[in-house]
């Protein structure tokens, strides 16, 4: 209702002004100098006033699409002087991505159904097909924009729709590998109190919104990221543009497109250097939206003017634009994989699920355990289908790890620890002959922020290693004697800053531990060991801090460490080598979790922690990598964990699979 747009008006005033406070110590508000403002004369396209249009999209050669909310969807091919309604109705808003030859995907909101439009877009010999698809629907929620988003590393395109609520919906609408249409929800977020427009751009994977009366937001349009938006360039007094902010549009050469109707002014925004070039449309016009054609130094710019209600075109001379953006040396280097199984989210939203563990069945491998933390609660069972058939909750759990020895005295030689952080103490677990997992008991630590974890067995005992955000590593010695379970406290040591994965090697008394900021350490895993830490490997362009879980896959042939490089959402492998005086680490792979279409998976952002075997298990013949994820969307659920077929990594390991 109008009453209430003050009161949004005034909250957004409120949000920008602390933003733009936030980000002052960065540039945000410190634009590049204007450019001088060219004067541009337009002419009428196409045809007729009063269609009561929107926005065009360029589609090839001489042909665009209209929108129009007195007609439908229009398409002009402007050399041939031809028109044509494809799709009748009252159409607003659009956005088009090329799936194929003269093969388009197309978006438009449908003012009399209040949705999101999907259709298909083809021409062939001359005649042009429009196919309507499943349509996107805000339930009880009028569509103000829609952009789309054509994510190449996962082979789909999504939509984003921002609606009356200030929420943006992503949902995931083409897949590349099966040239279907698709209708599937990704993540809904908090976007703008009054969208005027967004767009994507496609190679930064960057999404801007824009607000009439504030000026364009910007955020990261990749899913597996966090939904938080920052201000890219604003109205006045905030920023050096004009009021009426309208429709976006991205060209390929990275500008970001717009016009301000209180001024007639079009402008070319580069988003690292700000406005490139801006013009002022002469005449008594109020310019609503722009787009262009793609040509490298001139254009076409197509804009509708809202004053008389027709479609005006413009031949602009573009300048180069030299980006400043550092080429990512890794992305060349960084593999794919896609997670099999997923397991059921934990019980809310937040930072929660932590840290997996897999415990296998001694006879029967399809009756084997996933263990997963929720740091909320507690301890997490799941089977290897990922459904949820347990939980124990004990508190505050963060890392947990398990050991299988016959040297363990209970009925299935098992014991698993977790890192309890409601009490600082390490909670132990067993698996009874039932197939389920049950409580033992404790052990009470000194540490003042219990953190991570992990466990070490050799013929000196069983061991858990748990650290604190100090840096502090203890070392206890587990007994176990008819399911009751005791811990004595046998060494200390500590790493520079705070700690939190950890992987032991029980054949070898080798202890690898990770240091969040800095890198990999080695230590021996004995308690009688006097040597000081080592440290193997630090973080680089490949190893991104944050440092995080880590576990040691035990090859027929090698050693492999897994490594969580939280930094860049992706995993780093390396060969543990024997060297002369300590093991060295080698650098054999890296690699990240993408969205499985074909299963409903989403990708991994923001792992921390993960577990692998290489014992065989049913649909794992190599064994299987466990891994926290921190974003879990297709759609928007609580954290879970995600799995891995390990012949996935062989493959980019070795180049076969067996």
């Amino acid at each position: 209702m109008p009453t209430f747009k003050p009161l949004a008006y005034a909250l957004s005033i409120l949000t920008l002004t602390a933003t733009l406070g936030a980000y002052s110590s960065q540039g945000v508000n410190s634009t590049q100098p204007s450019q001088t403002t060219l004067k541009l004369n337009s002419a009428p396209f196409w045809q007729q006033n009063n269609i009561q249009g929107s926005q065009a999209a360029w589609l090839f050669d001489d042909a665009w699409l209209l929108t129009s909310e007195s007609q439908g969807l229009i398409v002009v091919e402007q050399n041939k002087q031809h028109s044509e309604v494809l799709k009748a109705g009252s159409f607003e808003t659009l956005s088009v991505r090329t799936i194929g030859d003269n093969r388009f995907l197309v978006t438009s909101i449908d003012n009399e159904r209040d949705l999101v439009a999907v259709f298909t877009l083809t021409q062939s010999n001359g005649n042009w097909q429009l196919t309507e698809h499943t349509p996107i629907v805000a339930p009880q929620a009028k569509p103000e924009a829609v952009c789309l988003f054509n994510n190449h590393n996962t082979g789909s395109i999504s939509a984003f729709v921002a609606d009356v609520r200030g929420l943006m919906r992503e949902t995931l609408i083409y897949n590349f590998a099966t040239e279907q249409t698709t209708n599937i929800a990704v993540r809904e977020f908090a976007g703008v109190n009054e969208a005027a427009g967004c767009a994507v751009n496609d190679v930064s994977q960057q999404l801007f919104i824009s607000e009439e009366e504030l000026g364009i937001w910007q955020m990261n349009a990749n899913a597996e990221s966090s939904a938080s938006k920052q201000p890219l360039t604003m109205v006045a007094p905030f920023g050096e543009l004009a009021s009426g902010i309208g429709a976006l549009t991205t060209s390929t050469d990275g500008s970001l497109w717009f016009t301000s109707s209180s001024n007639n002014t079009l402008y070319r925004y580069n988003p690292e250097q700000g406005i490139q070039q801006k013009w002022r449309v002469s005449g008594d016009l109020s310019i609503g939206s722009v787009v262009i054609d793609n040509n490298a130094t001139t254009a076409q710019a197509i804009m509708y003017d809202d004053e008389s209600g027709a479609y005006r075109s413009s031949q602009l001379i573009l300048d180069p634009i030299t980006s400043t953006t550092k080429t990512n040396t890794t992305t060349a280097k960084t593999a794919h994989v896609y997670a099999k199984v997923q397991t059921t989210p934990v019980a809310a939203f937040g930072d929660a699920a932590d840290d997996p563990a897999i415990w296998v069945h001694p006879t029967d491998a399809a009756k084997s355990l996933i263990i997963g933390t929720d740091k909320r609660r507690g301890l997490m069972i799941y089977n290897l289908a990922g459904e949820q058939i347990q939980s124990l909750d004990v508190g505050r759990v963060n890392n947990v790890d398990v050991r299988q020895s016959s040297n363990i005295n209970n009925p299935t030689h098992t014991l698993i620890a977790a890192s309890n952080r409601s009490e600082n103490s390490i909670s132990l677990f067993t698996v009874d002959i039932q197939n389920s997992v049950h409580h033992l008991g404790s052990v009470a630590t000194n540490l003042s922020e219990i953190y991570g974890l992990c466990m070490y067995s050799s013929k000196s005992g069983d061991y858990v290693f748990v650290n604190d955000k100090s840096g502090l590593y203890q070392q206890y010695k587990i007994t176990s004697q008819q399911q009751q379970v005791s811990g004595k406290l046998v060494r200390e040591f500590t790493l520079p800053s705070q700690p939190e994965g950890c992987s032991s090697d029980d054949k070898n008394g080798e202890l690898f531990a990770g240091e969040e900021d800095a890198g990999i350490w080695f230590i021996q895993a004995e308690p009688d060991s006097q040597q000081a830490p080592i440290l193997l490997q630090s973080v680089n362009e490949m190893l991104v801090d944050d440092v995080e879980g880590m576990e040691i896959y035990h090859g027929k042939d090698e050693r492999l460490l897994v490594v969580s490089s939280q930094g860049d959402d992706s995993y780093v492998v390396y060969r543990i080598n024997k060297g002369e005086k300590h093991p060295t680490l080698e650098f054999v792979s890296k690699f990240n979790i993408l969205a499985n279409l074909n299963n409903g998976i989403d990708g991994v952002s923001e792992t921390d922690g993960l577990t692998v075997t290489a014992k065989p298990l049913p649909g794992y013949p190599l064994g299987v990598l466990i891994v926290q994820d921190g974003y879990n969307r297709m759609p928007q659920q609580p954290q879970n964990f995600k799995l891995v077929d390990w012949r996935q990594v062989h493959s980019l390991i070795h180049g076969d699979v067996k």
